[in-house]
């Protein structure tokens, strides 16, 4: 676990009058977009990458105003842009995801991360997560630039209007981009300090606490805007060799994530593959999905992986019950899987059985328990990924 930070930077200091930290920049991707024709953009994050709150998000969201700003500064480039955003999900589900939902669609020049207001606030979950995202898109692309997005929440607008504090997740990510000398901006920052001055109100830039609107959305997409404006301007200085990765400040970090199929399992009882998968109440995902489906208390399953850490994610809901998890062997724990929004809709969420195992071959067994939420109407688990770090 990490208690300490690494760094004796003064983040809250520095960030009353900065609007991010350029550090090593933007270089690769601005030299590409000056002597290429081509560029891949992804964005990885959760609602407000996603753009929830805006009239259309794939208009009017920050991402996608974003978009316009390159393709009007580049029109001689053919841009990609890769929207890896799921909505409520956090920079761990982000690193474990990170190779399917961006990487396996080609190699990217530009990755925007964004979990700042999406994440627990816990110093060690963060940086472990986040130092598995730079780590695994480096070791991608050696020529990958990364840039850091830090967005508001009305939580944070109180407590900086109060003691000029920003939210813990900005400054747990602080870790790892000063770490890496990675980019970052922080719209945090900007938003807040215009509340304070009295040039805006919360309510004119977002309708809940976290998402903005059209107008909101348009402040954060100017504010990257700004920082972009100065970062992709080619120089002439020589950058260092991009593949010399220090050692990583945790070495158990999530830089080797993946989604394994639950079809991997080695032994299988009352557990069955569904192909296109659907259900009227849904949220922060577009049904079908394929799901590993488990409906009765006693239904389990096996599976092998070599590594450090492991969970699954799945797609909870309103009969959503208990799993029971063994590994190694190891006596059977309980892990409840239906709260408070599973009466609403169905919605992705992860569950992380371990993340600190010697890093070796380990044997995992799921099965749903005969113990259930009280208002959940089933046993049911609609598992869609196996979780590892290798």
């Amino acid at each position: 676990m990490i208690s300490k930070r690494k760094t004796e930077i003064n983040f809250a200091e520095l960030y009353l009058d900065h609007i991010g930290f350029t550090r090593d920049g933007l270089k690769h991707i601005a030299n590409k977009l000056t002597n290429d024709n081509k560029a891949t953009v992804a964005f990885i994050g959760g609602s407000v990458t996603e753009g929830e709150g805006a009239s259309d998000s794939e208009a009017t969201s920050y991402r996608a105003l974003t978009y316009r700003y390159l393709e009007r500064r580049f029109p001689e480039t053919a841009f990609k842009f890769i929207n890896a955003a799921i909505g409520g999900t956090n920079s761990t589900y982000g690193a474990f995801r990170l190779e399917e939902h961006v990487f396996d669609q080609g190699d990217v020049d530009l990755l925007f991360v964004e979990f700042a207001v999406n994440d627990a606030g816990n110093l060690t979950e963060s940086i472990r997560a986040m130092e598995g995202i730079v780590r695994h898109a480096k070791r991608s692309n050696p020529q990958i630039d990364i840039c850091f997005i830090y967005t508001a929440r009305r939580s944070g607008s109180e407590s900086y209007s109060a003691n000029r504090r920003l939210q813990d997740n900005i400054y747990n990510h602080e870790e790892v981009a000063e770490y890496y000398r990675i980019p970052s901006v922080n719209i945090a920052s900007v938003i807040y300090n215009k509340v304070i001055s009295g040039e805006l109100k919360w309510e004119d830039i977002s309708g809940d606490d976290v998402h903005p609107n059209d107008f909101g959305y348009a402040l954060y997409a100017s504010v990257l805007e700004v920082f972009l404006e100065n970062e992709l301007i080619v120089s002439n200085e020589k950058s260092e060799d991009p593949l010399a990765l220090p050692s990583p400040i945790d070495s158990v970090c999530y830089e080797n994530g993946r989604q394994l199929s639950p079809l991997l399992a080695e032994t299988s009882f009352n557990w069955r593959m569904i192909e296109g998968w659907t259900t009227e109440q849904f949220f922060n995902w577009a049904p079908p999905a394929d799901i590993y489906l488990g409906e009765s208390p006693g239904a389990e399953f096996q599976f092998s992986f070599t590594g450090t850490a492991v969970g699954i994610s799945l797609l909870a809901g309103k009969d959503t019950g208990n799993i029971e998890v063994s590994i190694d062997g190891g006596a059977f724990r309980t892990i409840p899987l239906f709260d408070r929004y599973c009466s609403m809709f169905y919605r992705p969420i992860i569950v992380m059985f371990s993340d600190h195992l010697e890093r070796r071959s380990h044997t995992v067994n799921i099965r749903i328990s005969s113990e259930k939420h009280e208002m959940s109407r089933g046993h049911e688990v609609h598992i869609l990924k196996l979780l590892v770090n290798e």
